[in-house]
């Protein structure tokens, strides 16, 4: 199950203010009149610097079982969401159907379950990597994955969905 928090106008001007990363992102993204490459933007994410302490008075977890979507900033474009996970929390199996979509890892390890879909439509794992803040992660819509924090602390990841996530396909595993 996810939670979905929409950051306040007063929460967002505030991080800005004070995370010169993030402010430099949605000054970029709103320069743009087209979609980013996933190149581009794992570039820009790369080099984005986060101050973490702000980022954690704006943003929170869900107790439940899911994950938390903190939507920071989303328009026709793009959508900016920081997303945060407790020990063992995961994402369902799925793909981003129209949208890619680029990560930062702020705090914590995120590990990426890369799948491939066999003849009964099952979602089979191919691949595992595991990501370490400062690290970036992209996927093109098409990508099946799963991202989960398969460790005992927190997981806070920077996303860029570039159109806004609009839709996506959830898979059964094999």
């Amino acid at each position: 199950m996810v939670a979905v928090v929409n950051l306040s106008d007063e929460d967002r001007n505030e991080l800005i203010a004070c995370c010169k990363g993030v402010a430099d992102m949605i000054e970029w993204l709103d320069s743009l009149d087209s979609r980013p490459g996933l190149t581009e933007l794992g570039n820009h994410l790369e080099s984005m610097p986060v101050n973490l302490e702000a980022l954690k008075e704006h943003i929170g977890y869900t107790e439940d079982n899911g994950y938390q979507r903190n939507i920071i900033k989303k328009t026709e474009h793009y959508e900016m969401v920081a997303i945060t996970w407790r020990a063992g929390q995961d994402t369902p199996i799925h793909d981003h159907v129209g949208s890619d979509c680029a990560f930062l890892i702020v705090e914590g390890t995120s590990t990426e379950t890369i799948y491939e879909l066999n003849d009964e439509q099952l979602a089979v794992a191919t691949n595992v990597r595991h990501y370490a803040p400062g690290e970036v992660c992209a996927a093109n819509e098409p990508d099946i994955h799963r991202i989960s924090n398969d460790t005992d602390g927190n997981l806070i990841n920077f996303h860029v969905y570039t159109p806004p996530l609009s839709g996506f396909g959830i898979y059964e595993a094999a």
